[in-house]
């Protein structure tokens, strides 16, 4: 590591695509040509993936519109942009009444209660995999926490309803992590991992049409960036060029806004001043580059050109930093669809009903007056017509203004707008019961209630899977970049079940398990009243009881408690979980060749089982198989020769309590 440290410091250049920083050297062999082939390859893919993925940009940008309120927008198709669809008269009304947010706000709320816990499962039973699953259990869950997935995730789905897909980038930032040194006045960290969410607008693939991720022969990831933090990043000087990014603005009140009289968001193409588009062009290994390729280009200039950083493949391969995540797949294409562009031609009926209707109670209650030419004065009967003990002057022998006479509402634009919203829920798979957080009319069966929820979480699960999967890709790939950078000994610090903080000493060597699972993965869409009748009716079963006693173990209720979500309600088992927690720190101290002896409060049963069942690891059995491994077994022996001591002294006690007093004297 101080080889690479030393080298860094001698003429190589940084690179950070995104947050991670890798070193590449340059050479001097590369030549302006070179430079130029190279921007310019960039540029042209670039622009032709631009063009290409552009009809599903603008259904993006359309689904953004109507979930925010704007669904008067149409796309046209011939310039390649959202328009106003236009007022046919000037007295329509153009209100939104927006049925589709809801929609996705429920789906949201029920997607944010997952948790997913990612555990590694040992590849057999032997004790050193066992341990190695361990570690990397424990690093999930650290990196779970110190990451902040849990905001990231939430953002990560409302872009995944929004368009459709999402992407997670992963990176190794050098500048993370304790700082191990000082080299040349500069401090040298440990480095540590980066994972964050990607909308769709930043990736463009090789090609739309090839379903899987791993399957594109290249990936682009453009993003802007400020021209000082290119040149403090890459050091090198960019100028500023136009930038595009898409922003909500508040909707002006008038004929000519989006949602005519809403005042809600819209979305516009702002420019961006001293910015610059930063373009990340990832190719994978092929015959002519074994290592894949990493190209950077912004505004014509070239920032890094080299090999894939990351080792995060099969057999520790060249692979994308990136992972997948989409709403519902769709077969043969690469971009996923979302329940919200589904809902758009109903939300259009929807809106078309309501205002209809709302047109003609404009016609009923302010009314429409026929007059005969001439006979009035049309001015004064405009302004005035209306007005409570009004005097109508018309000419003599001409008939008196009426109002005109209207047919009752149709009954089947009311039928319509009830036929809209049974399409919305059997589209959306979102019941009146999840969205209106109420039973339907008529509905007061339990049974019934408890069915239209299970299928509300049975639509919603398709989504739910695909989320788990790219769940379980993450943690794959921190687990291998970890493995790929951490080579020399490290300390993390992670808060267990029980609350309390413990430290992990490891290596990336430690790190052999990749079978990744979600522990509860099958609970994922349960609300937590779901969650918790299915505990009590396995606790009613027995599940948890002891097969030879019938009882319910210490083991089961603290198993039962967890389920509940109930964390350390009452300082359950406490005293327990703090005794096994000092036989451990007793094990590691005697592991350094030091003597601890036993406390009076020390439970001598937890503390003994404790110390054999570390004694029944291989790492115990490489300890005392070293040049001083009789000094550690005599070691462990006489500590656990104290508590067997005492335990029998304590033994004796109780006996000598419970004989029977000689006759005559006093018991």
């Amino acid at each position: 590591m101080l080889d690479v440290i030393n080298k860094s410091l001698q003429g190589m250049k940084r690179f950070i695509s995104g947050d991670e920083r890798q070193i590449h050297t340059f050479t001097g062999s590369e030549t302006p040509e070179y430079e130029e082939d190279l921007i310019d390859l960039l540029d042209k893919e670039f622009k032709r993936r631009q063009d290409e993925r552009r009809p599903f940009e603008l259904q993006w940008q359309l689904n953004i519109e109507f979930y925010n309120g704007n669904q008067q927008t149409r796309i046209n198709t011939v310039s390649g942009s959202l328009e106003e669809q236009p007022l046919a008269y000037w007295w329509q009304e153009r209100e939104c009444f927006n049925q589709t947010a809801p929609i996705i706000d429920t789906r949201l709320s029920k997607l944010s209660r997952m948790r997913p816990i990612l555990r590694a499962r040992p590849a057999t039973g032997d004790m050193d995999d066992i341990n190695a699953a361990k570690v990397s259990s424990k690093l999930l869950m650290a990196a779970y926490n110190n990451l902040e997935i849990k905001d990231k995730q939430d953002s990560a789905n409302t872009w995944c309803e929004m368009a459709g897909t999402v992407f997670w980038k992963h990176a190794w930032d050098a500048a993370k992590g304790e700082v191990i040194g000082e080299i040349e006045g500069e401090q040298i960290q440990e480095g540590d991992i980066d994972q964050y969410e990607v909308p769709p607008f930043e990736i463009f693939p090789d090609s739309c049409w090839v379903e899987d991720l791993n399957e594109q022969r290249s990936l682009i990831h453009a993003k802007p960036f400020h021209v000082r933090d290119i040149k403090d990043l890459w050091g090198v000087a960019v100028d500023p060029e136009p930038v595009e990014v898409l922003e909500l603005e508040r909707t002006r009140f008038g004929e000519g806004s989006l949602a005519f009289g809403s005042g809600s968001y819209t979305s516009k193409s702002r420019n961006k001043e001293n910015y610059a588009l930063v373009k990340e062009y990832w190719e994978k290994p092929t015959l002519q580059y074994p290592k894949g390729r990493l190209i950077i280009v912004a505004n014509k200039k070239l920032l890094y050109a080299g090999d894939m950083p990351y080792r995060i493949g099969e057999d520790e391969k060249e692979d994308y930093p990136f992972v997948k995540q989409v709403c519902l797949k769709r077969p043969g294409c690469f971009w996923g669809t979302t329940v919200l562009q589904r809902l758009i031609p109903i939300q259009r009926r929807y809106n078309r009903i309501k205002n209809a209707t709302a047109e003609y109670i404009n016609r009923v209650t302010i009314g429409q007056i026929a007059v005969e030419i001439g006979s009035v004065d049309l001015d004064d009967l405009e302004q005035d017509a209306a007005s409570p003990g009004k005097i109508i002057e018309y000419a003599q022998g001409t008939r008196p203004p009426e109002y005109m006479r209207f047919p009752e509402l149709p009954g089947s634009l009311k039928e319509e707008e009830i036929k809209c919203l049974d399409d919305f829920s059997r589209i959306s798979g979102v019941s009146e019961i999840s969205r209106n957080s109420e039973a339907p009319s008529g509905v007061k069966s339990g049974i019934a209630l408890s069915i239209a929820l299970e299928q509300d979480d049975t639509r919603l699960s398709r989504t739910v899977e695909n989320i788990v999967d790219a769940t379980v890709k993450n943690g794959i790939i921190e687990l291998r970049l970890y493995k790929q950078y951490a080579k020399f000994e490290r300390v993390t610090r992670y808060v267990d079940n029980q609350d309390e903080v413990q430290v992990l000493h490891w290596t990336g060597n430690d790190l052999k398990s990749e079978d990744i699972i979600i522990e509860n993965s099958s609970a994922l869409a349960e609300s937590p009243a779901q969650k918790r009748q299915m505990v009590f009716d396995l606790l009613e079963s027995g599940l948890y009881n002891d097969p030879d006693t019938g009882r319910l173990t210490r083991a089961g209720r603290n198993k039962v408690f967890d389920l509940l979500e109930m964390g350390n309600w009452e300082s359950y088992d406490d005293m327990e979980q703090l005794q096994m927690n000092k036989a451990e720190r007793e094990n590691q101290i005697l592991m350094k060749g030091q003597f601890t002896g036993i406390n009076d409060y020390d439970d001598d049963t937890l503390h003994i089982m404790r110390h054999n069942r570390f004694r029944l690891t291989t790492d115990y059995e490489d300890l005392i198989s070293g040049q001083d491994g009789q000094y550690f077994e005599q070691l462990f022996s006489a500590h656990i020769e104290q508590h067997v001591i005492r335990m029998q002294m304590l033994a004796q006690q109780q006996m000598q309590l419970q004989q029977p007093a000689p006759e005559g004297q006093p018991a």
